[in-house]
């Protein structure tokens, strides 16, 4: 069954879970201390090696029953059990079954004695793994890969085996009937299983395309289905740019190698390293100052670059938030005391939903900033720019982008709006580092990740 274990982790790899090496072999030793009799008990076996949160479990066990819970058999199938059992008795004590001198391929695709449910699945799980039928896709492919799978099963071989004991005695054409039932209990878990693989792949396929969509799409032509699904998205994404930027985070830390020193040291070995030494780098820490606007125009986005950053809060270790619509606020304790969704939504409430003051805003950021501010500190602003017509504090920004290391903005509006009706992002483009549209989740995915490249 190693076959049908690799196929479901291809599918729960597909539906968005990270599964290593290590862990698919942890899975195969479960399952073979386990086996697959007992399916509760090999659901919760594999889900503590595969499933590592709260939220790869729902997904796991939603895998799990989509791919093994084919359907049970019914009372006509429990009958044929009954009928199987009996009959295979009076075989038994007549002498050898009728029809073991049939083909062997026709006698292991169901001509055996006693053939439960489960060995007519397992039977056919492996069948559906030789001819690959985790490559399906389309409906019109279902006739193609059932003839496949019967194939494989060796069904003209059993079909012939069944007509041969039908015109024999009475015995053997009891027998005949057993195997028919048994045939068409295994027809029946085909169609299932390849119904099931269908919506198996559609929904993977569906899942791609809809997870594409959103991150090229601009936020402001999303429904609202779409955008309850963006959290989930976020935390992707945002734990995929953690680990390409963790090991080069460890690296820098570590410094490099001491070339010198760890021949010296390892002279008494031979000169083989066994003890490695390395250059003590002195990495000093980034300091991140976000400051987001919440006003109507790109409060959305203000909260998905929040929502990002609390998710990537591993490699970004010393960030405090700031919101505004006039005067700007540290939120930064609110997510230290709630999760990161629950404490955007109180951010919402409190602060959101206003007039953009970036006067008042950034005079106000600087205040509260300006004694920390220095040439480790990288100052990150969301915003459109649009001040309605007041003061644009553009002397204020100034100040800090004289002191800081960098100082960012993050635009989510097209440039083709830029410096039109109240817009005053030229002025701003004066007093910032680099200025830069993220008008959908693939372009501020593609920012941050330039941003911890240049922070580590």
């Amino acid at each position: 069954m190693d076959a049908t274990l690799l196929q479901f982790i291809r599918h729960l790899r597909h539906a968005g879970l990270s599964i290593s090496t290590a862990e698919t072999l942890d899975a195969m030793q479960v399952a073979t201390s386990l086996g697959y009799a007992d399916r509760r008990l090999l659901e919760t076996g594999l889900a503590s090696c595969l499933a590592k949160s709260a939220d790869e479990r729902v997904i796991f066990h939603d895998c799990f029953s989509q791919f093994f819970d084919l359907a049970a058999p019914d009372q006509t199938a429990d009958d044929s059990a009954a009928d199987n059992a009996s009959d295979s008795q009076e075989s038994q004590q007549d002498g050898a079954l009728p029809g073991q001198g049939g083909s062997g391929e026709g006698q292991g695709s169901g001509g055996g004695s006693g053939m439960s449910s489960d060995a007519l699945r397992a039977e056919l799980m492996r069948a559906a793994a030789e001819v690959g039928l985790d490559a399906m896709q389309y409906q019109t492919q279902r006739g193609i890969y059932r003839r496949r799978i019967l194939d494989a099963l060796g069904d003209s071989q059993r079909r012939d085996a069944i007509a041969t004991l039908a015109a024999g005695n009475p015995q053997e054409q009891r027998q005949a009937q057993w195997l028919a039932r048994l045939r068409d209990q295994q027809i029946d878990m085909l169609g299932e299983l390849l119904d099931r693989q269908l919506l198996l792949n559609n929904n993977a396929g569906t899942r791609e395309f809809q997870q594409a969509l959103m991150r090229n799409s601009q936020l402001s032509s999303l429904d609202s289905y779409y955008r309850d699904q963006l959290p989930p998205l976020i935390r992707k994404l945002a734990k995929k740019l953690a680990a390409k930027h963790r090991q080069r985070y460890r690296r820098a830390k570590r410094g490099r190698l001491d070339l010198g020193k760890t021949l010296r040291r390892n002279i008494a070995h031979g000169g083989v390293p066994f003890h490695r030494y390395w250059r003590n780098s002195r990495q000093e820490k980034s300091d991140i100052y976000i400051l987001c606007d919440l006003s109507g125009s790109v409060s959305n986005w203000s909260q998905l670059l929040m929502l990002f950053v609390q998710a990537l809060a591993d490699v970004l270790p010393n960030t405090r938030s700031f919101v505004f619509c006039g005067q700007s606020v540290e939120v930064s304790e609110l997510f230290r005391q709630h999760p990161a969704e629950e404490a955007l939504a109180i951010i919402q409430q409190r602060h959101g939903m206003g007039s953009s003051d970036y006067g008042r805003a950034l005079n106000s950021f600087r205040q509260q900033v300006e004694d920390r501010i220095n040439r480790r500190s990288t100052i990150l602003i969301l915003g459109d720019g649009r001040g309605n017509g007041g003061d644009t504090g553009i002397a204020a920004l100034r100040e800090l982008y004289h002191r800081a290391r960098l100082v960012l903005w993050f635009n989510p509006e097209s440039r083709s709006r830029w410096n039109t009706g109240d817009s005053e992002i030229r002025r701003y483009q004066t007093a910032c580092h680099y200025v830069a549209e993220c008008g959908s989740l693939r372009k501020l995915e593609r920012l941050l990740d330039e941003l911890l490249s240049l922070i580590h």
